[in-house]
Protein backbone atom coordinates (compact mmCIF):
# COMPACT_ATOMS: atom_id res chain seq x y z
CA UNK A 1 0.00 0.00 0.00
CA UNK A 2 1.38 3.42 -1.11
CA UNK A 3 1.58 6.47 1.00
CA UNK A 4 -1.07 8.00 -0.83
CA UNK A 5 -3.55 4.80 -0.92
CA UNK A 6 -2.41 5.23 3.13
CA UNK A 7 -3.87 8.69 3.09
CA UNK A 8 -6.99 8.20 1.01
CA UNK A 9 -7.85 5.15 3.00
CA UNK A 10 -7.29 7.75 6.67
CA UNK A 11 -9.47 10.10 4.88
CA UNK A 12 -12.50 7.48 3.93
CA UNK A 13 -12.69 6.29 7.58
CA UNK A 14 -12.90 9.21 9.43
CA UNK A 15 -15.61 10.43 6.77
CA UNK A 16 -17.69 7.34 7.23
CA UNK A 17 -16.53 7.54 11.10
CA UNK A 18 -18.38 11.04 11.14
CA UNK A 19 -21.37 9.24 9.37
CA UNK A 20 -19.96 10.66 5.62
CA UNK A 21 -22.01 14.15 5.88
CA UNK A 22 -21.32 17.59 7.59
CA UNK A 23 -22.91 17.98 10.97
CA UNK A 24 -27.29 18.37 10.96
CA UNK A 25 -29.39 20.27 13.45
CA UNK A 26 -30.29 18.00 16.28
CA UNK A 27 -34.00 18.57 16.43
CA UNK A 28 -34.11 18.04 13.08
CA UNK A 29 -32.43 14.94 13.28
CA UNK A 30 -34.48 13.56 15.70
CA UNK A 31 -38.23 15.11 14.77
CA UNK A 32 -38.41 16.45 11.17
CA UNK A 33 -39.33 19.48 11.55
CA UNK A 34 -38.29 22.83 11.49
CA UNK A 35 -37.35 24.64 14.99
CA UNK A 36 -40.03 27.13 15.83
CA UNK A 37 -39.05 30.96 15.84
CA UNK A 38 -40.61 30.69 19.22
CA UNK A 39 -39.63 28.17 21.14
CA UNK A 40 -38.17 28.57 24.88
CA UNK A 41 -35.27 26.47 23.97
CA UNK A 42 -34.73 23.59 20.97
CA UNK A 43 -31.54 22.59 22.30
CA UNK A 44 -28.76 22.05 19.50
CA UNK A 45 -30.70 23.68 16.82
CA UNK A 46 -29.74 26.51 18.44
CA UNK A 47 -26.21 26.60 17.18
CA UNK A 48 -25.43 30.38 17.16
CA UNK A 49 -26.44 30.49 21.37
CA UNK A 50 -23.89 27.04 21.89
CA UNK A 51 -21.36 28.32 19.32
CA UNK A 52 -21.52 31.16 21.05
CA UNK A 53 -20.96 29.17 24.89
CA UNK A 54 -17.34 30.46 26.10
CA UNK A 55 -14.95 32.60 23.80
CA UNK A 56 -12.82 30.70 21.43
CA UNK A 57 -9.19 29.83 22.29
CA UNK A 58 -6.10 32.68 22.18
CA UNK A 59 -4.21 31.93 18.65
CA UNK A 60 -1.56 30.75 21.00
CA UNK A 61 -3.44 27.65 22.38
CA UNK A 62 -4.39 26.68 18.39
CA UNK A 63 -2.62 24.11 16.79
CA UNK A 64 -0.54 25.54 13.87
CA UNK A 65 1.14 23.92 11.16
CA UNK A 66 -0.77 20.34 11.18
CA UNK A 67 -2.17 20.63 7.27
CA UNK A 68 -4.80 18.62 6.25
CA UNK A 69 -2.82 15.15 7.03
CA UNK A 70 -1.99 15.92 10.22
CA UNK A 71 -5.10 17.24 11.47
CA UNK A 72 -6.92 14.15 9.85
CA UNK A 73 -4.24 11.84 11.70
CA UNK A 74 -4.98 13.48 15.20
CA UNK A 75 -8.67 12.89 14.86
CA UNK A 76 -8.26 8.80 14.17
CA UNK A 77 -5.49 9.06 16.93
CA UNK A 78 -8.42 10.84 18.95
CA UNK A 79 -10.85 7.87 17.94
CA UNK A 80 -8.42 5.24 18.78
CA UNK A 81 -8.11 6.74 22.11
CA UNK A 82 -11.32 7.46 23.24
CA UNK A 83 -13.23 4.09 21.59
CA UNK A 84 -15.92 3.56 23.20
CA UNK A 85 -17.08 1.29 20.73
CA UNK A 86 -14.48 -1.43 20.98
CA UNK A 87 -13.25 -3.39 24.21
CA UNK A 88 -9.71 -1.70 25.94
CA UNK A 89 -6.85 -2.85 23.86
CA UNK A 90 -4.63 -3.50 26.59
CA UNK A 91 -4.38 -3.75 30.48
CA UNK A 92 -2.86 0.57 30.42
CA UNK A 93 -6.59 1.39 29.30
CA UNK A 94 -8.57 -0.25 32.15
CA UNK A 95 -9.66 1.99 34.53
CA UNK A 96 -11.40 2.07 38.14
CA UNK A 97 -11.07 -1.98 38.31
CA UNK A 98 -7.90 -2.92 40.07
CA UNK A 99 -10.47 -4.26 43.19
CA UNK A 100 -12.75 -6.37 40.86
CA UNK A 101 -9.18 -7.50 38.88
CA UNK A 102 -8.02 -8.95 41.59
CA UNK A 103 -10.99 -10.50 42.91
CA UNK A 104 -11.35 -12.78 39.31
CA UNK A 105 -7.57 -13.26 39.66
CA UNK A 106 -7.95 -14.66 42.84
CA UNK A 107 -10.85 -16.69 42.77
CA UNK A 108 -9.86 -18.67 39.62
CA UNK A 109 -5.58 -18.57 39.66
CA UNK A 110 -5.62 -18.82 43.77
CA UNK A 111 -8.69 -20.53 44.85
CA UNK A 112 -10.18 -22.40 41.83
CA UNK A 113 -13.67 -21.07 41.87
CA UNK A 114 -15.62 -20.09 38.94
CA UNK A 115 -16.94 -16.36 38.58
CA UNK A 116 -19.85 -14.68 37.24
CA UNK A 117 -19.37 -10.89 36.44
CA UNK A 118 -22.84 -8.56 36.22
CA UNK A 119 -23.50 -5.12 35.44
CA UNK A 120 -25.28 -3.07 33.16
CA UNK A 121 -24.15 -2.00 29.79
CA UNK A 122 -21.16 0.34 29.35
CA UNK A 123 -20.03 -0.75 32.44
CA UNK A 124 -16.86 -2.50 30.68
CA UNK A 125 -17.71 -5.74 31.67
CA UNK A 126 -15.88 -7.39 28.09
CA UNK A 127 -13.16 -5.09 29.02
CA UNK A 128 -12.38 -6.15 31.97
CA UNK A 129 -12.77 -9.99 31.36
CA UNK A 130 -10.09 -9.17 28.09
CA UNK A 131 -7.50 -7.99 30.48
CA UNK A 132 -8.65 -10.98 33.15
CA UNK A 133 -7.48 -13.03 30.22
CA UNK A 134 -4.21 -11.01 29.61
CA UNK A 135 -3.21 -11.41 33.15
CA UNK A 136 -4.61 -15.08 33.57
CA UNK A 137 -2.75 -16.23 30.93
CA UNK A 138 0.24 -14.98 31.66
CA UNK A 139 0.06 -16.65 34.79
CA UNK A 140 0.16 -19.93 32.78
CA UNK A 141 -3.68 -20.31 32.25
CA UNK A 142 -5.30 -21.19 29.27
CA UNK A 143 -8.48 -19.25 28.61
CA UNK A 144 -10.51 -19.27 25.83
CA UNK A 145 -13.17 -16.24 25.38
CA UNK A 146 -16.22 -16.74 23.18
CA UNK A 147 -19.64 -14.78 23.25
CA UNK A 148 -22.92 -16.64 23.42
CA UNK A 149 -25.19 -16.54 21.20
CA UNK A 150 -29.51 -17.24 21.89
CA UNK A 151 -31.65 -20.01 21.50
CA UNK A 152 -28.98 -22.56 21.81
CA UNK A 153 -28.24 -25.96 23.71
CA UNK A 154 -26.03 -26.96 25.90
CA UNK A 155 -24.30 -28.75 23.65
CA UNK A 156 -24.07 -25.95 20.95
CA UNK A 157 -22.79 -23.65 23.61
CA UNK A 158 -20.06 -25.92 25.10
CA UNK A 159 -18.91 -27.94 21.56
CA UNK A 160 -17.04 -25.01 20.27
CA UNK A 161 -15.12 -24.73 23.54
CA UNK A 162 -13.71 -27.91 23.45
CA UNK A 163 -12.76 -27.71 20.17
CA UNK A 164 -10.99 -24.32 20.65
CA UNK A 165 -9.09 -26.35 23.21
CA UNK A 166 -5.07 -26.54 22.72
CA UNK A 167 -3.64 -30.04 23.00
CA UNK A 168 -0.77 -28.42 25.44
CA UNK A 169 -3.67 -28.31 27.75
CA UNK A 170 -4.20 -31.54 27.94
CA UNK A 171 -2.13 -34.83 29.78
CA UNK A 172 0.20 -35.78 27.21
CA UNK A 173 -1.29 -39.37 27.31
CA UNK A 174 -4.56 -38.38 27.15
CA UNK A 175 -4.71 -36.20 23.89
CA UNK A 176 -5.34 -38.88 20.74
CA UNK A 177 -8.06 -40.28 23.76
CA UNK A 178 -9.13 -36.57 24.30
CA UNK A 179 -9.61 -36.01 19.99
CA UNK A 180 -11.59 -39.30 19.50
CA UNK A 181 -13.71 -39.07 22.11
CA UNK A 182 -14.61 -35.12 21.32
CA UNK A 183 -15.50 -36.61 17.81
CA UNK A 184 -17.50 -39.40 19.22
CA UNK A 185 -19.51 -36.64 21.28
CA UNK A 186 -23.61 -36.71 19.86
CA UNK A 187 -25.10 -33.70 18.55
CA UNK A 188 -26.99 -33.23 21.83
CA UNK A 189 -25.34 -33.77 25.25
CA UNK A 190 -25.25 -32.57 28.77
CA UNK A 191 -23.01 -31.23 31.29
CA UNK A 192 -22.30 -35.00 32.29
CA UNK A 193 -20.65 -35.76 29.38
CA UNK A 194 -18.92 -32.68 29.29
CA UNK A 195 -17.20 -33.26 32.43
CA UNK A 196 -16.56 -37.11 31.77
CA UNK A 197 -14.67 -35.82 28.80
CA UNK A 198 -12.54 -33.01 30.49
CA UNK A 199 -12.53 -33.88 34.21
CA UNK A 200 -9.12 -36.41 34.03
CA UNK A 201 -7.84 -35.14 30.81
CA UNK A 202 -7.39 -31.82 31.27
CA UNK A 203 -4.14 -30.35 33.49
CA UNK A 204 -5.09 -27.10 33.37
CA UNK A 205 -5.83 -24.62 34.20
CA UNK A 206 -7.97 -23.56 31.76
CA UNK A 207 -10.88 -20.89 32.29
CA UNK A 208 -13.38 -20.85 29.43
CA UNK A 209 -15.62 -17.03 29.50
CA UNK A 210 -19.06 -17.22 28.32
CA UNK A 211 -19.36 -13.28 27.60
CA UNK A 212 -22.77 -12.24 26.95
CA UNK A 213 -24.45 -15.23 28.69
CA UNK A 214 -27.38 -12.56 29.60
CA UNK A 215 -28.70 -13.46 25.83
CA UNK A 216 -29.00 -17.15 26.76
CA UNK A 217 -33.16 -17.25 27.62
CA UNK A 218 -33.83 -20.84 27.42
CA UNK A 219 -33.76 -21.64 31.55
CA UNK A 220 -32.86 -25.52 31.10
CA UNK A 221 -29.72 -24.33 29.37
CA UNK A 222 -28.86 -22.01 32.26
CA UNK A 223 -29.92 -24.84 34.89
CA UNK A 224 -27.11 -26.97 32.91
CA UNK A 225 -24.39 -24.21 32.72
CA UNK A 226 -24.95 -24.41 36.56
CA UNK A 227 -25.24 -28.71 36.99
CA UNK A 228 -21.85 -28.20 34.91
CA UNK A 229 -20.04 -26.11 37.04
CA UNK A 230 -21.24 -27.95 39.82
CA UNK A 231 -20.16 -31.24 38.55
CA UNK A 232 -16.44 -29.32 37.27
CA UNK A 233 -15.95 -28.18 41.09
CA UNK A 234 -17.18 -31.59 42.35
CA UNK A 235 -14.39 -33.30 40.00
CA UNK A 236 -11.86 -31.30 40.80
CA UNK A 237 -11.68 -30.78 37.06
CA UNK A 238 -8.74 -28.16 36.10
CA UNK A 239 -11.75 -26.45 34.33
CA UNK A 240 -13.07 -23.01 35.23
CA UNK A 241 -16.19 -20.75 33.80
CA UNK A 242 -16.81 -17.15 33.91
CA UNK A 243 -19.90 -16.09 33.37
CA UNK A 244 -20.72 -12.48 31.99
CA UNK A 245 -23.30 -10.78 31.71
CA UNK A 246 -26.43 -8.42 32.99
CA UNK A 247 -27.81 -8.63 36.74
CA UNK A 248 -30.50 -11.00 36.61
CA UNK A 249 -28.53 -13.16 34.76
CA UNK A 250 -26.72 -14.19 37.99
CA UNK A 251 -29.43 -15.45 39.85
CA UNK A 252 -30.41 -17.30 37.51
CA UNK A 253 -27.71 -19.27 37.53
CA UNK A 254 -27.54 -19.62 41.15
CA UNK A 255 -30.54 -20.12 41.98
CA UNK A 256 -30.62 -23.58 39.34
CA UNK A 257 -28.15 -25.03 41.99
CA UNK A 258 -27.77 -23.01 45.55
CA UNK A 259 -24.98 -25.25 46.11
CA UNK A 260 -22.82 -23.75 44.05
CA UNK A 261 -22.69 -21.20 45.94
CA UNK A 262 -19.31 -22.15 47.58
CA UNK A 263 -17.44 -23.02 44.34
CA UNK A 264 -18.22 -19.62 43.00
CA UNK A 265 -16.74 -15.56 43.19
CA UNK A 266 -20.06 -13.21 42.18
CA UNK A 267 -18.08 -9.71 40.65
CA UNK A 268 -20.01 -6.85 40.19
CA UNK A 269 -19.25 -3.93 38.70
CA UNK A 270 -20.41 -0.38 39.37
CA UNK A 271 -19.37 2.95 38.37
CA UNK A 272 -15.62 3.76 38.39
CA UNK A 273 -14.62 6.87 40.90
CA UNK A 274 -14.54 10.05 40.46
CA UNK A 275 -10.69 9.80 40.20
CA UNK A 276 -10.38 7.08 37.81
CA UNK A 277 -12.31 8.87 35.31
CA UNK A 278 -9.73 11.83 36.27
CA UNK A 279 -6.95 9.04 35.42
CA UNK A 280 -9.24 7.73 31.84
CA UNK A 281 -8.71 11.68 31.34
CA UNK A 282 -5.01 12.14 31.87
CA UNK A 283 -4.04 9.04 29.60
CA UNK A 284 -6.04 10.56 27.01
CA UNK A 285 -4.35 13.77 27.08
CA UNK A 286 -1.04 11.71 26.89
CA UNK A 287 -1.99 9.56 24.03
CA UNK A 288 -3.16 12.54 21.77
CA UNK A 289 -1.43 15.74 23.11
CA UNK A 290 -5.15 17.58 23.90
CA UNK A 291 -5.98 19.16 27.34
CA UNK A 292 -9.01 18.86 28.85
CA UNK A 293 -9.57 21.81 30.44
CA UNK A 294 -11.13 21.80 33.90
CA UNK A 295 -14.74 23.04 32.67
CA UNK A 296 -14.69 20.22 29.96
CA UNK A 297 -13.95 17.58 32.74
CA UNK A 298 -16.42 18.67 34.70
CA UNK A 299 -19.34 18.66 32.24
CA UNK A 300 -17.85 14.80 31.20
CA UNK A 301 -17.74 13.82 34.69
CA UNK A 302 -21.66 14.87 35.61
CA UNK A 303 -22.50 13.62 31.92
CA UNK A 304 -20.93 10.23 32.46
CA UNK A 305 -21.87 9.50 36.47
CA UNK A 306 -18.73 6.92 36.33
CA UNK A 307 -19.36 5.17 32.93
CA UNK A 308 -16.48 3.82 31.12
CA UNK A 309 -18.16 3.86 28.31
CA UNK A 310 -19.99 7.30 28.55
CA UNK A 311 -16.35 8.50 29.15
CA UNK A 312 -14.91 8.03 26.45
CA UNK A 313 -17.82 8.71 24.10
CA UNK A 314 -17.90 11.70 25.87
CA UNK A 315 -14.52 12.78 25.44
CA UNK A 316 -14.48 11.45 21.78
CA UNK A 317 -16.82 14.22 20.68
CA UNK A 318 -15.47 16.99 22.68
CA UNK A 319 -11.67 16.73 21.88
CA UNK A 320 -13.25 16.14 17.96
CA UNK A 321 -14.96 19.35 18.66
CA UNK A 322 -11.62 20.92 19.79
CA UNK A 323 -9.92 19.72 16.59
CA UNK A 324 -12.50 21.36 14.38
CA UNK A 325 -11.76 24.78 15.62
CA UNK A 326 -7.86 23.80 15.51
CA UNK A 327 -7.27 23.76 19.17
CA UNK A 328 -5.18 21.53 21.19
CA UNK A 329 -7.15 22.54 23.84
CA UNK A 330 -10.63 20.98 24.75
CA UNK A 331 -12.91 23.59 26.60
CA UNK A 332 -16.00 23.68 28.30
CA UNK A 333 -17.89 25.06 25.04
CA UNK A 334 -16.05 21.72 23.39
CA UNK A 335 -17.31 19.18 25.86
CA UNK A 336 -20.83 20.66 24.97
CA UNK A 337 -20.55 20.33 21.34
CA UNK A 338 -19.14 17.33 21.95
CA UNK A 339 -22.44 16.39 24.50
CA UNK A 340 -24.90 17.69 21.40
CA UNK A 341 -22.49 15.21 18.91
CA UNK A 342 -22.94 12.42 21.03
CA UNK A 343 -26.51 12.79 21.18
CA UNK A 344 -26.87 12.58 17.76
CA UNK A 345 -24.95 9.65 17.76
CA UNK A 346 -27.35 7.48 19.90
CA UNK A 347 -30.51 8.94 18.65
CA UNK A 348 -29.78 7.43 15.10
CA UNK A 349 -30.31 4.32 17.09
CA UNK A 350 -32.58 5.00 19.99
CA UNK A 351 -35.46 7.41 18.17
CA UNK A 352 -38.18 7.14 20.00
CA UNK A 353 -36.39 7.92 23.17
CA UNK A 354 -34.09 10.99 22.13
CA UNK A 355 -37.80 12.47 20.74
CA UNK A 356 -38.73 12.27 24.34
CA UNK A 357 -36.34 13.31 25.92
CA UNK A 358 -35.91 16.55 23.50
CA UNK A 359 -39.58 17.49 24.20
CA UNK A 360 -38.76 16.89 28.01
CA UNK A 361 -36.08 19.54 28.13
CA UNK A 362 -37.43 21.95 25.74
CA UNK A 363 -40.27 22.43 28.53
CA UNK A 364 -37.59 23.58 30.81
CA UNK A 365 -39.61 22.51 33.99
CA UNK A 366 -38.35 20.19 36.61
CA UNK A 367 -34.38 19.96 34.86
CA UNK A 368 -33.22 19.30 39.00
CA UNK A 369 -35.04 16.69 39.36
CA UNK A 370 -34.83 15.35 35.80
CA UNK A 371 -31.07 15.30 36.09
CA UNK A 372 -31.79 13.52 39.73
CA UNK A 373 -33.60 10.78 38.55
CA UNK A 374 -31.44 9.92 35.82
CA UNK A 375 -28.41 10.30 37.68
CA UNK A 376 -29.78 7.61 40.11
CA UNK A 377 -30.96 5.38 37.63
CA UNK A 378 -27.43 5.66 36.15
CA UNK A 379 -25.52 4.67 39.31
CA UNK A 380 -27.78 1.84 40.51
CA UNK A 381 -29.15 1.02 36.77
CA UNK A 382 -33.25 1.52 38.03
CA UNK A 383 -35.16 4.32 38.82
CA UNK A 384 -35.74 4.76 42.49
CA UNK A 385 -39.09 2.83 44.00
CA UNK A 386 -40.46 5.90 45.72
CA UNK A 387 -40.09 7.97 43.41
CA UNK A 388 -43.20 7.90 41.26
CA UNK A 389 -43.70 11.74 40.11
CA UNK A 390 -40.47 10.74 38.40
CA UNK A 391 -41.48 7.61 36.70
CA UNK A 392 -44.63 9.16 35.50
CA UNK A 393 -42.12 12.36 33.88
CA UNK A 394 -40.21 9.55 32.12
CA UNK A 395 -43.32 8.20 30.20
CA UNK A 396 -42.56 5.10 28.10
CA UNK A 397 -38.73 5.84 28.46
CA UNK A 398 -38.59 3.41 31.41
CA UNK A 399 -40.15 0.03 31.75
CA UNK A 400 -41.12 -2.76 34.28
CA UNK A 401 -37.29 -4.66 34.32
CA UNK A 402 -38.01 -8.23 32.69
CA UNK A 403 -36.46 -10.24 35.95
CA UNK A 404 -40.65 -10.82 37.80
CA UNK A 405 -39.76 -7.93 40.18
CA UNK A 406 -41.67 -4.47 39.81
CA UNK A 407 -38.86 -2.29 39.49
CA UNK A 408 -38.58 -0.08 36.53
CA UNK A 409 -35.23 0.87 34.45
CA UNK A 410 -34.86 2.68 30.96
CA UNK A 411 -35.96 0.86 28.11
CA UNK A 412 -32.64 1.79 26.88
CA UNK A 413 -30.13 1.46 29.87
CA UNK A 414 -27.17 3.64 28.54
CA UNK A 415 -30.26 6.80 28.14
CA UNK A 416 -29.86 8.41 31.51
CA UNK A 417 -26.38 9.59 30.76
CA UNK A 418 -28.19 11.28 27.08
CA UNK A 419 -30.74 12.83 29.16
CA UNK A 420 -28.04 14.48 31.61
CA UNK A 421 -26.47 15.87 28.68
CA UNK A 422 -29.75 17.32 27.52
CA UNK A 423 -30.37 19.13 30.53
CA UNK A 424 -26.80 20.48 30.60
CA UNK A 425 -26.84 21.60 27.51
CA UNK A 426 -30.62 23.23 28.21
CA UNK A 427 -29.08 25.06 31.06
CA UNK A 428 -26.32 26.60 28.97
CA UNK A 429 -28.94 27.44 25.86
CA UNK A 430 -31.19 29.25 28.76
CA UNK A 431 -28.00 30.83 31.01
CA UNK A 432 -28.57 28.42 34.18
CA UNK A 433 -25.17 27.59 34.65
Amino acid sequence: MTRLDIKNWVEKAVHWFEGGRAPRKLDALLLDRPVPSGDRFALASHREALDGLGAKEPIAEQTAGLGDTGFRLDRVKVAQTFDSAHPVRSRSELFGRALELDAMLSATVDFGQHVIIHGARGSGKTSLVRVFGDHADGQGAVVIYMACEPDVSFAALARPYLQALPTTALVPQERAHFQSALAALPETFGPRAFVELVAERVSGPVILIFDEFDRITDTRVKAEMAVAMKLLSDALANVLFVLVGIAHSVSDVIDCHPSLRRHMRVVSLGRIEADSVKELIDAGEATTGLVFKEEARVIIGRASCGSPFHVRMFCHHAAIAALMRGSSSVSGSDARRGLRSAIEQWAAMNREDAQYFLRLVESGVRLPEIEEVAHAAALVDKIPDENESARALLGDTIVVEENGAQTFVFRDSVAPQFLIAYVILAEAAVGLD
